[in-house]
């Protein structure tokens, strides 16, 4: 396609895009938010036949379609939505009778319900066929027009139809499918993970406002829910979000970040800086030997930074009152461990034989599980042949019908670091290619763990509102 310089931009940025729905590639939606908008040019210039189409609206505007979205997200809801939108709207309702300022649960519930709604979202067939049956309910017959405009105002009228879908009671027929044996598909650890992750974008908006509006004399640590882990900053490192003139945050700050001696991360339309030292009579200083950490963090987009700077500032040891679910700790190979002088060679040694002896123990009780089930001679002469190359044998395991399948798992040779928060490494003068590895290393783990946290979410949600057999 031929077009104009920045033309296609301009129309990849009004294509309609969904809360929760990625860039790229999904079959149940245009993947490509150009082609989207090609198409609804192409109907809006010239009226093409579709089957699909035939008596509805053929074109809608953002508000109207965002809206049909809303009521689909609420008709189709799993209980753990349902519990943080319900309990927003009563939220509401308390503050539309009462003057009393919000406590900071409500502002909570508020704001993780009203980025579950507007920004995160689970998407599967079942979701946009409802979607098509509320359509034909909206937007065909005489009183189309009417009804596009309802989903676009988004008004008193939308809010009765939202509330009676968001507070259907599916109760009924959740127990008569339980008495008749029917398994569909249940999607209420979709609806988990997709509070989790509302959740999650809430606590880092209260992280990166902890981090821009502390003062030197503020406390330095703090609990970030799920997964659970203890932040802590140096006391005298902070943030600051100068004003923008023409766009452009103010020098010396961006030239810092360019040739980086700080982090950069977007902070309510501008740039903020981390981490800055206020110095009397000079103004704000960058921290002394930062870079390495910085180039840590050279690859990373601005939406990442924030979490790179959450996780310099975990305390891998940190001891709890009441354990965290997930474990919080920072296992290094043992070979990194060696080459930076934490462990020496024996340890090593010591270290790579207990994972190996692990392995092996592994490999003998994958062998006894799967003769149990009926493995072929063939296939477990293949498999004792392969006994210590773990690379052949995790090959073998895969081979195994999946559904009779036994767990394997490669014993690691890690070594836990006695270390608090990579920050406090750099104030005590860590050597730079130590500082650069473990901070790359922390920012790896603790994508790790918030992974396990949502996967976490996602059972949970089985347990408290899932339909089991």
């Amino acid at each position: 396609m031929r077009a104009p310089h920045g033309l296609l931009e301009r129309a990849r940025a009004v294509s309609l895009r969904l809360p929760g729905q990625h860039p790229r590639a999904y079959r149940d939606y245009q993947g490509r938010m150009l082609t989207d908008a090609v198409t609804t040019a192409i109907a809006a210039a010239e009226s093409f036949t579709d089957d699909f189409l035939t008596g509805l609206l053929p074109l809608l505007r953002h508000g109207a379609a965002l809206g049909l979205w809303r009521l689909t997200v609420a008709a189709t809801s799993t209980g753990p939505e349902k519990a943080w939108l319900v309990e927003a709207e009563a939220v509401r309702a308390d503050l539309y009778l009462s003057n009393a300022p919000l406590t900071p649960d409500q502002e909570y519930a508020l704001r993780v319900a009203e980025i579950l709604e507007r920004d995160e979202a689970w998407h599967a067939a079942d979701r946009f066929r409802q979607a098509t049956g509320l359509a034909r309910d909206y937007l065909t017959g005489h009183d189309a027009r009417h009804w596009e405009q309802v989903l676009y105002d988004q008004a008193e009228a939308f809010n009765e139809d939202y509330q009676d879908l968001l507070q259907a009671d599916d109760s009924e027929e959740r127990r008569w499918r339980r008495r008749h044996g029917i398994t569909s598909y249940d999607f209420t650890g979709r609806g988990g993970t997709a509070v989790w992750r509302a959740q999650r974008r809430a606590n880092l908006e209260y992280f990166e406002e902890w981090l821009v509006k502390r003062t030197k004399g503020d406390p330095a640590a703090g609990v970030m829910e799920s997964p659970g882990w203890l932040l802590r900053t140096p006391p005298t490192w902070l943030a600051h979000a100068p004003a923008q003139a023409a766009g452009q945050p103010p020098e010396p700050f961006s030239a810092w970040a360019a040739n980086g001696r700080l982090l950069a991360f977007p902070y309510l339309g501008r740039q903020a800086f981390w981490p800055l030292l206020p110095t009397p009579g000079l103004g704000w200083q960058p921290v002394p030997g930062f870079e390495p950490v910085a180039a840590a963090a050279a690859t990373l987009r601005p939406d990442q930074i924030l979490g790179f700077i959450e996780a310099l500032l975990i305390d891998w040891n940190h001891t709890f009152a009441e354990e965290p679910s997930l474990r919080i700790a920072l296992d290094l190979p043992a070979d990194k461990a060696r080459r930076f002088d934490f462990i020496t060679a024996k340890e090593q040694h010591r270290i790579m034989a207990e994972a190996r002896a692990i392995t092996l123990e592994n490999m003998d009780r994958f062998i006894d599980r799967v003769t149990d089930t009926g493995a072929s001679e063939i296939y477990l002469q293949r498999l004792k042949e392969a006994r210590g190359n773990a690379r052949e044998f995790h090959r073998l395991t895969l081979q195994y019908n999946k559904h009779k399948r036994p767990t394997f798992g490669v014993g690691r040779a890690t070594w836990r670091w006695p270390g608090r928060t990579v920050a406090a490494e750099l104030v005590t003068g860590a050597p730079p290619d130590l500082l650069q590895w473990l901070a790359a290393t922390a920012h790896r783990h603790s994508t790790l763990l918030l992974e396990q946290a949502m996967q976490e979410a996602w059972q949970c949600a089985f347990d408290q509102y899932g339909f089991r057999m």
